[in-house]
């Protein structure tokens, strides 16, 4: 028999969660690193965030290769970083993942498993193995499946539709996003299906028939992080404009970080007390801005908004972001990269410090 945790769905969006808190807005003047040498402005620079967290476009990066342009308008996927190697993964739909190296580059399409590009890589994570290829997890939205395997993206293993529950129709499943807690264990959340979210075995991947949210949590759970250092999750609860945490432990919420309205929260990436959260729309109807917040604070410490400050037009929905950090320490450099929907596109802006 299937477990089903926060089972009851009332109709009421914030059924058995905390009461959500509306996020609160703070600059800071430092960060975890140094800040980059200050330079003065040139003339046309485009800056976009507050304090310490200012962002501008990076120039000559993320080179999208000749075979793959034609499917970037379409793109509807996600991003990884293999820190250890240097590589970005960009997940492209009928494609399959774009590898970017050198610094962002150099880029080429993974030749892989052909089912990693027959759908879509629509939300995906990577866990590091010390003396071996990280391992990658990823949710084919297009073809309902959850895919593993390491970074050969060979010899993929596949779960599709999970048994009994919610599911036992065989019916309403598109997972959006996958996570790993660690070596054993994944997270899925079906953020276009029935909007259930769920752990499996990781080896070999099974479910475990338990089934936590619904709709009664959100509309769309599209994304899911776990956090190791707090052992926690993050949902990314999109029409709600809310990222929630969430407890593997207690099977209840943390806390629900409550954005402003019209923030549709499409996913999060987290960097040690900082989580980016990358947004398809924005307050008002304005396009897709990327937030910082500050774990330890609760506070919004920066809003980056890569269409209106930046100027990449394509960037109206923010679809995925992650942090990518270059150098260990104080001394590392911080970027972020960004993948848009509608129409597609993939973007590199670099932490600055500007002399006023």
């Amino acid at each position: 028999m299937a477990s089903v945790a926060i089972a009851h769905e009332t109709g009421s969006t914030h059924a058995d969660s905390s009461h959500p808190i509306p996020v609160q807005f703070q600059t800071e003047l430092t960060g975890p690193v140094k800040a980059p040498k200050a330079v003065a402005r040139t003339p046309g620079q485009q800056v976009s965030g507050q304090g310490f967290w200012k962002f501008s476009p990076t120039h000559g990066t993320v080179p999208v290769p000749t075979e793959a342009q034609g499917f970037v308008k379409g793109a509807h996927g996600t991003l990884i970083v293999d820190s250890d190697r240097d590589i970005v993964y960009w997940g492209l739909e009928k494609v399959g993942w774009v590898g970017f190296s050198n610094r962002l580059k150099d880029s080429w399409i993974v030749k892989g498993d052909p089912s990693i590009a027959s759908g879509n890589l629509h939300g995906a994570d990577i866990f590091p193995r010390k003396g071996q290829l990280p391992l990658v997890v990823a949710a084919d939205n297009v073809e309902g499946e959850i895919l593993l395997s390491d970074t050969t993206f060979q010899n993929v293993q596949k779960l599709k539709i999970p048994e009994g529950g919610p599911y036992a129709d065989k019916k309403g499943w598109a997972p959006t996003d996958a996570a790993f807690a660690n070596r054993e264990t994944i997270w899925v959340t079906d953020g276009y299906g029935r909007h259930w979210f769920m752990d499996a075995d990781a080896n070999p991947m099974a479910y475990r028939g338990n089934f936590y949210g619904g709709s009664a949590m959100s509309q769309t759970p599209h994304g899911i992080t776990f956090d190791s250092a707090r052992g926690r999750l993050y949902v990314s609860a999109r029409p709600e404009a809310q990222v929630i945490e969430w407890s593997p432990k207690t099977q209840k919420p943390l806390a629900t970080h409550q954005l402003p309205k019209g923030s549709a929260a499409c996913d999060t990436d987290l960097w040690g007390n900082y989580l980016l959260v990358n947004c398809l729309d924005g307050p008002n109807g304005k396009p897709g801005p990327l937030y910082i917040i500050n774990l330890k604070t609760k506070m919004v410490v920066s809003t980056i908004k890569p269409k209106e400050d930046l100027g990449y037009e394509y960037a109206q929905h923010m679809h995925d972001a992650c942090w990518y950090i270059v150098g260990k320490g104080r001394n590392a450099k911080v970027y972020i990269l960004f993948t848009a929907w509608n129409p597609g596109g993939i973007g590199a802006l670099e932490l600055v410090n500007l002399k006023d």
